[in-house]
């Protein structure tokens, strides 16, 4: 049988040994954390090694990431 929980506004202790005490409510995701997000969308591509290789040495000349890399050359 599984244990009921119940759901109170009391601190609840987190040990024997320990002092502390959380408050319910306290914890998970909160409004503006996190990154902002870029506007860009994630794409999965399956490419031979040897142009994955390519195209990733030449974005490392060119100081760019991979995804800037592809992006410039395919938007001129």
């Amino acid at each position: 049988m599984k244990k009921r929980i119940k759901y109170t506004d009391e601190p609840i202790k987190i040990g024997r040994r320990v002092s502390s005490e959380i408050l319910p409510g306290h914890g998970g995701a909160r409004a503006g954390a996190g990154r902002p997000a870029s506007g860009n969308k994630p794409v999965t591509l399956r490419l031979p090694p040897k142009l994955i290789e390519r195209v990733r040495r030449e974005a490392k000349k060119a100081g760019q990431t991979m995804s800037d890399f592809v992006a410039g050359k395919l938007q001129t």
